[in-house]
């Protein structure tokens, strides 16, 4: 979760939780309902996420990440890094935000966004080069880079509760965050495992890959 706009953080500091009404749409969690304390964090989810990432967790900025569908545990280990205010995943805005949530609140909303239907913004077909899924599925060798596919699943699913899901997340974003990653300003990281990666990547690895990812289903 990250680059909120300003006026989320005003809306905090009055954002209490609510039950939800109905139509929380499933997608994560096929069969299963929504948790009740998940289901409470939906008010919260609108008055404070939905600026940016969408009340139901489906950005409509490329540049913002979507978190529906996301690993639970992924997503609270990032708020809780934002409510740190460290250097591992320093964001003036969305630490605002998360220092103000109790560790409740963080879980009930990282539950709350992994049982949203992720409506993804890009088409989900190939792109048009081949260099994306190469890099996805075997790596580079000579670069010493390992296959995205190893950490983050064949499919993009992700491997929780280190490796996000990355299938149909926005392009852009995923570009953002390897540039961030290979400039050392995001370390959240466990082992330097990203960082160590991206070292490796250039600009059109990045662009590459990135587009690749975001397309898989």
């Amino acid at each position: 979760m990250t680059v909120v706009a300003s006026s989320a953080a005003r809306v905090l500091a009055v954002a209490v939780f609510a039950v939800a009404g109905a139509g929380v749409r499933i997608a994560a969690h096929a069969g299963n309902s929504l948790p009740h304390a998940a289901a409470a964090a939906r008010s919260t989810a609108e008055q404070v996420c939905a600026a940016c990432h969408g009340a139901d967790g489906n950005s409509p900025t490329a540049a913002v990440p979507s978190l529906a569908r996301q690993n639970a545990d992924y997503l609270y280990d990032q708020l809780l890094q934002f409510a740190a205010q460290g250097r591992r995943r320093a964001n003036g805005v969305m630490g605002a935000i998360a220092v103000n949530l109790s560790r409740e609140q963080m879980r009930a909303l990282a539950d709350y966004f992994s049982y949203q239907r992720l409506e993804p913004a890009d088409p989900g077909e190939p792109p048009l080069s081949k260099r994306g899924e190469a890099i996805y599925r075997d790596g580079i060798e000579r670069k010493d880079v390992p296959a995205c596919a190893s950490c983050h699943g064949p499919r993009g699913e992700g491997l929780a509760p280190s490796f996000p899901r990355l299938a149909g997340q926005h392009a852009r974003y995923l570009d953002i965050q390897l540039r961030q990653f290979r400039d050392g300003r995001r370390a959240s990281d466990p082992q330097a495992s990203m960082r160590k990666v991206a070292a490796n990547l250039s600009d059109a690895d990045i662009a590459a890959v990135a587009k690749f990812a975001a397309r898989l289903r």
